[in-house]
């Protein structure tokens, strides 16, 4: 009975230390995940989402003033955009008289709008304001916003994204490139130039 005794004790040990050992490696099997996807250089969750693909077939022009906005349809498919990209490709705008204010996103060291120089907005068919988000914009009459990072004149992309809420993007749609004062329609008079982009998107997987 003794001998009986020590061999039950012995077997309940090793069960645990087992399950012990099956529990640990689970958890750490989980955080190798959580960290690879935490990790990432890009500082996007690499595993949900595809890399930059094109989905303007030509490139996009939009002038400052009178309604002329750039606009394309999207042939890649229907799908969940988590960012956007605006390549620049050529041309100057500004929102006031003067070559010295040209710029590639907004208007270029012109004093009201020095903290928040960006003007270049993207929205759907029905000039929904899809970028840039809420928080970045700081003056609503025209749409003025600042990004960090970004030079209205010298920087060579602007770049959107909203992995927490992406939005559906259905085939055949159009997508809209605004110069925010034009989309308002405010302050607009006296804005000059054309800027044409190339348009990337990231999709949610």
């Amino acid at each position: 009975m003794l001998i009986y005794a020590v061999f039950l004790v012995l077997a309940i040990v090793t069960s645990a230390e087992v399950a012990d050992v099956s529990e640990v490696a689970d958890v750490s099997e989980v955080a190798d995940v959580s960290d690879a996807v935490a990790n990432d250089d890009s500082g996007r969750q690499k595993c949900w989402e595809t890399g930059w693909v094109k989905i303007s077939p030509h490139t996009v022009c939009f002038e400052a003033k009178g309604n002329r906005y750039g606009s394309f349809n999207n042939y890649v498919g229907g799908r969940m955009v988590t960012a956007i990209k605006l390549e620049y490709v050529s041309g100057k705008v500004r929102c006031i008289g003067g070559v010295k204010y040209d710029s590639r996103w907004g208007c270029f060291n012109y004093a009201y709008f020095k903290k928040f120089p960006l003007d270049v907005i993207v929205t759907d068919d029905n000039n929904n304001v899809l970028f840039p988000k809420q928080q970045y914009i700081k003056h609503r009459a025209g749409l003025w916003y600042w990004m960090p990072f970004v030079h209205p004149l010298d920087s060579d992309e602007l770049i959107f994204t909203d992995y927490r809420t992406p939005f559906y993007f259905p085939l055949h749609k159009e997508m809209r490139i605004w110069y925010g004062e034009d989309l308002k329609n405010w302050g607009e008079g006296n804005n000059a130039g054309r800027v044409c982009v190339n348009v990337y998107a990231r999709f949610k997987l």
